[in-house]
């Protein structure tokens, strides 16, 4: 761990600022559709055209930091698919998502009654949390990192974690729920710390069982697409997604959610 340590701190120093809009809106209405289904999307017999809230919550993932286009990181795009599909006249997509948020920050929320109306008028809730739950560790314990605190962490994380699901059911029964899992930033740096493959394996599995637990969430790996930057994925301060990465993020969640039937589909 002690040759993390140098990675870390040269991260922690060019790491910058960034923002996202907090709420961004689609109102443009879907042109009349005459044809029963359009790609691989088909309308149900019984759906009522409608306009759709996606409620984004959670942290910089979640809100979009690093997005150079500035369409929402992955939230964004996956509304502007989701706007395209048969009988969608609109969607609207609330972001609660913060910068910096951790586990235990959003849990808060959900206990002071702050996030009741962006869930509750959710049809779809996107969730990233947890990227932050790790680095309070590797900042709190900067020159003494051991396994140990991020497995004891992790035990805190996951009741957390749950106590946070069991929030949003609490206000909303039905909704699907897009499980965004975490990815290791330092594999752009070097390919030797094996232990923070571990320590982010160990979370996305504790995320992952809690999804799957549910028959409206779907749990969406993503580690694989920041293993280096081969694909050019990082934002300039090495740590968020760019424009490209947050589109990588959205195929694969528009894929997870076909896979996981919380999709419209011939």
């Amino acid at each position: 761990m002690k040759r993390i340590l140098l990675i870390i701190v040269v991260l922690s120093l060019v790491i910058v600022a960034g923002c996202s809009p907090t709420f961004i809106f689609n109102n443009e209405e879907a042109e009349p559709r005459n044809e029963p289904s359009i790609g691989r999307y088909t309308v149900p017999p019984n759906f009522i055209p409608q306009a759709l809230v996606i409620t984004a919550l959670g942290d910089s993932l979640s809100q979009g930091v690093g997005d150079e286009e500035n369409l929402g990181g992955y939230t964004g795009r996956v509304a502007a698919e989701i706007r395209t599909w048969p009988g969608v006249e609109g969607v609207a997509v609330e972001n609660t998502a913060k910068r910096g948020r951790r586990s235990d920050q959003l849990l808060a929320m959900f206990q002071q009654g702050e996030l009741t109306g962006p869930v509750a008028e959710a049809d779809y809730l996107s969730l990233t949390i947890g990227g932050n739950d790790v680095m309070r560790i590797v900042k709190r314990d900067l020159f003494s990192l051991n396994m140990q605190a991020f497995e004891d962490e992790l035990i805190l994380y996951e009741n957390r974690f749950e106590n946070i699901f069991t929030a949003i059911r609490s206000i909303n029964p039905t909704v699907p729920i897009i499980v965004m899992g975490i990815y290791n930033p330092f594999s752009l740096i070097t390919d030797e710390v094996e232990e923070f493959d571990q320590i982010i394996a160990s979370y996305n599995e504790a995320m992952q069982e809690s999804a799957e637990a549910d028959p409206q969430a779907c749990f969406v790996p993503v580690s694989d697409l920041f293993e280096g930057n081969k694909n050019l994925v990082y934002h300039t301060d090495f740590f968020h997604p760019n424009s490209k990465g947050y589109d990588l993020m959205s195929e694969r969640i528009l894929e997870r959610m076909e896979e996981c039937g919380l999709s419209y589909k011939e």
